[in-house]
């Protein structure tokens, strides 16, 4: 953000999905704007914005005259807590239902947890007659179901059969508890701040006191909208005080100092030039809403049931959608971002920035860019951190739109740019690389080329556009000149997962660079030494500027090599810093180099071997002129030169390469990443031994043949096997 703008640019979140980018961008001294057609996703991100120590306690305050208001003559918190009262099935003593479990085609609880005061903890076991008649009690669609309902869609509203649905995903209990607390929000004497507070809190109920999660498994996010088989009926009222007492432990820090400018606003992202002028913004980002449909009808309903407002009515066309496919998703996505492109000054940029690893969702957002008038400038993608493309929009453009095209042409283009983009790819990071980087990588060529550009022309009355540019782009690669290592399977792994994991390489390598990892390992060892001290966060910058786009490094590898070849030490402030290890000392390094092969040839004369230095190996033991010990001494963890370059030795002779113990965990990753390594290592039986090992091998005078191998344990199959070394 820093690189792209200056102190007061006006910064827009195209979609607000969350308050990080608001929050950096004012910390940063720009202004904000953050833009969304969720009103709830707009009251999440307020309330983290806002949150203060004195918000915290109006909303303690306002939460207390919540529970102490009469529902009939009964504090409406002791009511809704007597709904879930329930004996233990342990002690029998009474005490609370923390949740119970139902049958849905019985319709009854089969499974419950109380909360027992006398055994002083949760005890689960079955329901009694009290809990089968309390949960028979209230009726399916009494008051609160169509109270419920009348707050989302009115009796003459296309989407209240829909709205009946949704609201019939929380049992009658639930659902009565629920709109309890709504209604006495909404008529509560309290500030602003605290009543969006008790909302947050609310939709933490909401959620939570929804029958969408099945018994007997981790809570997952629903997929679909329907009530599994068995499934969990949570205490609406203990989620309550859990939901608030979380929010009331969140620190202060979490919200954006008073004084600050940003500002959030409801409106779709199609309607942005209605909130600021053309030329305004100097940087865009868009973290792309995805076709959830669950999400969204889910947000239109408890948006209904917290606000009667245009924005919560809004939503209610969300409740209809069933279904939001990917070729919606792009097409939608194009309006918004050829509606946020003229905010943008001359050589201002839009970035584009996800988390998930979808492959999908690139293709969404490459296909919309493209098709929206933008030209990419930049990219990176990294496991665990995610996608960034930095756009710039050109409005002058030569459009696609203006000249009919010829699919099985753009078909043709398609399969020559991505074949083309595979192999350069691998021969340019020089080592087996992720699918997710190499997909990336052909959608940017893609891209880059206009043929991407050219595919969102194409007319909306033919087949989905994505579906066939996505499946042009896989037949294309699985006719590159590219072999695969698979990931090793495992039962719960989804086939996205699996593809993630995958590794790919040339099936004939000739030319190409050195392994990227290499490369990143030699960089961080050049920065250490030219700069006496760096913070981690600086350091990982300078190197990531080094390795743009396709070479972008995942950030643990990064973290590892910085590991590998730093100490940290507090620097005359107190202040953590990164220094190079003083025995990474140039000159340091030459005199141990040479100590160790001294060391090496004694050791092996010692042992009545005839010691050799000559060819690619620092040292040869050998017996009746065969190679019975050969050594290569690194000062680095660069493991390519060695194991791939099939070095000279006699059949049989145990090859070591001898290394610093700082780059252990170093030597170990590159084992693990890096599949043809691995492989070299099981075929040619390699043993790996730190210099400090070495050092108390030459110390122990009555070391004989036997011991050292005993010592060395040479068993390469089990060190495969564990995709580890033994480094001493």
């Amino acid at each position: 953000m820093q690189n792209l703008t200056q102190p007061g640019d006006l910064v827009v979140d195209l979609f607000c999905q969350g308050p990080t980018i608001v929050r950096e961008t004012v910390a940063a001294g720009r202004r904000a704007l953050g833009l969304s057609v969720n009103p709830v996703l707009l009251a999440i991100n307020r309330l983290r914005l806002s949150w203060s120590e004195e918000t915290a306690l109006d909303a303690a305050r306002a939460a207390t005259h919540l529970s102490d208001s009469l529902k009939g003559d009964v504090p409406l918190g002791r009511h809704l807590a007597s709904l879930y009262n329930s004996a233990c099935p342990d002690c029998g003593a009474q005490g609370v239902a923390v949740w119970f479990a139902w049958d849905r085609d019985g319709n009854y609880p089969f499974r419950k947890a109380v909360r027992c005061p006398m055994c002083e903890k949760i005890q689960e076991g079955a329901p009694d007659n009290d809990d089968l008649q309390a949960a028979q009690r209230l009726q399916p669609r009494g008051l609160a179901f169509y109270y419920a309902l009348d707050r989302v869609a009115p009796p003459d509203h296309p989407a209240r059969g829909r709205a009946a649905e949704l609201v019939a995903l929380y049992t009658p209990r639930n659902l009565s508890a629920l709109m309890d607390l709504s209604r006495r929000l909404e008529g509560l004497e309290a500030g602003e701040e605290a009543r969006l507070a008790l909302a947050g809190v609310l939709l933490d109920c909401f959620d939570a006191g929804s029958s969408l999660d099945p018994y007997g498994e981790e809570r997952p996010r629903p997929r679909t909208l329907r009530v599994p088989s068995r499934y969990m009926e949570r205490n609406v009222w203990l989620c309550f005080e859990e939901s608030l007492s979380r929010l009331l432990g969140t620190s202060p820090s979490q919200g954006i100092e008073e004084g600050k400018e940003y500002t959030l606003v409801s409106h779709a992202a199609r309607d942005v030039r209605k909130t600021i002028p053309a030329g305004s913004a100097a940087l865009v980002f868009v973290d792309p809403p995805r076709p959830d449909g669950v999400f969204w009808a889910l947000s239109a309903l408890w948006a209904g049931w917290l606000w009667e407002t245009p924005s919560a009515r809004a939503m209610r066309p969300f409740l209809r959608r069933r279904r939001f496919d990917w070729d919606w998703h792009w097409r939608v996505l194009k309006v918004a971002l050829e509606a946020a492109g003229p905010l943008l000054k001359p050589d201002d940029h839009a970035i584009l920035l996800f988390s998930e690893p979808d492959d999908t969702l690139l293709e969404s957002v490459c296909l919309a860019a493209s098709g929206a008038g933008y030209i990419l400038e930049g990219w990176g993608y990294a496991p665990g951190i995610g996608y960034r493309l930095i756009w710039r929009w050109e409005p002058d453009a030569q459009s696609a739109e203006e000249r009919e095209i010829e699919v099985a042409s753009l078909e043709r283009d398609l399969n020559v740019v991505v074949e083309e983009s595979a192999v350069n790819a691998l021969g340019q990071r020089g080592e087996p690389t992720p699918w997710p980087l190499l997909h990336a990588n052909a959608y940017v060529e893609l891209t880059e080329r206009g043929v991407l550009a050219r595919a969102a022309a194409i007319s909306e009355d033919d087949p989905s556009v994505l579906t066939f540019t996505a499946d042009a782009v896989r037949r294309a690669f699985e006719a590159a000149p590219v072999i695969s290592f698979a990931a090793q399977d495992r039962a719960q792994d989804r086939a996205q997962d699996r593809a993630e994991r995958t590794l790919w390489w040339l099936a004939e390598p000739r030319q190409v660079t050195e392994a990227l990892i290499d490369r990143v390992e030699g960089l961080v060892w050049k920065l250490l030494r030219q700069q006496s001290t760096w913070s981690r966060e600086e350091l990982i910058r300078a190197v990531y500027a080094r390795f743009p786009g396709l070479l972008t490094p995942d950030l643990t590898l990064v973290q590892v090599c910085i590991e590998s070849y730093s100490v940290q030490e507090e620097d005359d402030q107190g202040v953590r810093m990164l220094r190079s290890r003083p025995e990474d000392d140039p000159q340091q390094r030459t005199t141990e180099l040479k100590e160790l092969r001294d060391d090496l040839v004694e050791l092996g004369q010692r042992m009545g071997f005839k010691v050799r230095r000559k060819g690619h190996w620092d040292v040869r033991w050998q017996e009746e002129e065969r190679d019975m010990y050969v050594f290569a001494i690194s000062a680095t963890a660069r493991l390519a030169p060695h194991l791939l370059t099939k070095q000279a030795a006699d059949e049989g002779a145990q090859r070591c390469l001898v290394v610093p113990g700082g780059r252990a965990q170093l030597v170990a990753l590159k084992l693990q990443r890096d599949p043809r390594l691995a492989r070299a290592v099981e075929a040619e039986g390699w043993q790996f031994i730190k210099f400090r090992h070495l050092r108390r091998l030459i110390a122990k005078k009555e070391l004989d043949r036997h011991v050292l191998k005993t010592v060395l344990g040479l068993d390469p199959i089990a060190e495969q096997e564990a995709v580890q070394i033994p480094l001493f």
